[in-house]
């Protein structure tokens, strides 16, 4: 029995643009967009090549990078309502190269991945985008990195152009969401996990969403610390903890509402494979055990050592069972995959017991 596994990375191409927050205060010839021959254009790693060759310091770098996207990449107004699905950011980063156009997901999956290849630590964030009180419903992605331990953000969609109107697209560079601090890209750019805030007090939605509403007292979030712990979590614990702090962050937009209901269920499907890879071990390790008594035991195995076979396998599809037990599965697909899996599990537990007596009488 295996079970489909949900696209993790499900990208909507949905995002919004808001008219700039105005350019910073940097020296008038250091932000000018960079030039990069096309032949490097072609691939992430030929593009990463290039920039990493040919400019030195992290900054410069990633101004390259920012640079060259927002100047060169065009935003394609008609894929605003598509879903794209790729099963990692670097597939996608390749498919923008390729057609040399997209949405935010486009721009900041390029990012991204060429920023990883560079060295820098960075992550790709999701959530959603606030302008003069408003929120934005369609969801928006931008990208963070942590440099020499300062967090610092980058939005290359927003630095390519805006919209006016709600209809037309206006192309200019802007470096006003280059190397933004947390406490100022917070105002336009919610992360749905309050852990890529990267504030010691992360701010509520409701905070942002609606200033002025009462919300509850700011809680310190050692960010930094939780920031390592997550880099060192399997797909499946992440999830978790993006759930848990999702629902401990106050008010719930009907964006982050649908978020919430999104990755649960994606939790719920990563837990059942699990499950089920653990369940297709034990039945691995079972049938060969059962093959190898039927021959009369193996020299490299005696019945003690069978015996403690056993008691082993029992164990893994015990704890495999007690986790299907206190999980409430959403879907009826997952529910009927849970109960489908308990009853081969009583299966294997009853030809295990079986092969016990079997192996006791010896």
């Amino acid at each position: 029995m295996v079970l489909p596994m949900l696209k993790s990375f499900l990208l909507s191409s949905l995002f919004a643009l808001l008219l700039p927050l105005g350019l910073k205060a940097l020296p008038a010839d250091a932000y000018v967009a960079v030039d990069i021959p096309a032949r490097y254009t072609a691939t992430v790693d030929g593009l990463a090549a290039y920039i990493g060759e040919h400019y030195s310091g992290v900054e410069a770098r990633l101004w390259a990078l920012y640079s060259w996207e927002a100047s060169r990449l065009r935003y394609n107004m008609e894929k605003r309502d598509v879903q794209l699905s790729f099963s990692n950011p670097d597939e996608l980063a390749a498919w923008t190269l390729k057609n040399g156009e997209g949405v935010c997901a486009n721009f900041a999956s390029l990012f991204y991945a060429v920023a990883k290849r560079l060295g820098v630590e960075a992550y790709l964030i999701g959530g959603y985008s606030v302008s003069h009180n408003n929120v934005r419903d369609d969801g928006h992605e931008w990208v963070g990195c942590v440099i020499d331990q300062k967090p610092y953000f980058f939005d290359p969609t927003w630095g390519g152009g805006y919209m006016l109107n709600e209809a037309q697209y206006v192309h200019r560079l802007d470096p006003a969401y280059f190397m933004v601090e947390p406490a100022r890209m917070v105002r336009t750019h919610m992360p749905e996990d309050p852990l890529f805030q990267f504030l010691d007090y992360p701010h509520y939605y409701d905070e942002i969403d609606n200033p002025g509403a009462d919300v509850p007292v700011p809680v310190f979030f050692n960010w930094r610390d939780s920031l390592v712990a997550y880099n060192a979590q399997d797909s499946l614990a992440r999830l978790g903890g993006q759930l848990a702090r999702m629902r401990g962050n106050g008010f719930a937009n009907d964006w982050i509402a649908g978020e919430i209901l999104r990755l649960q269920h994606n939790y719920e499907v990563v837990l059942l494979n699990r499950q089920v890879n653990v369940f297709n071990q034990c039945v691995e390790r079972s049938n060969k055990l059962v093959g190898i008594v039927k021959n009369g035991l193996a020299d490299t195995m005696d019945p003690t050592s069978a015996l403690r076979e056993v008691a082993d396998i029992r164990k893994a599809l015990t704890d495999m069972a007690d986790v299907l037990d206190v999980t409430d599965f959403s879907s009826d697909v997952l529910v009927k995959g849970a109960a489908n899996l308990q009853r081969q599990s009583e299966g294997v537990l009853s030809t295990l017991s079986k092969l016990e007596n079997s192996l006791k009488k010896r």
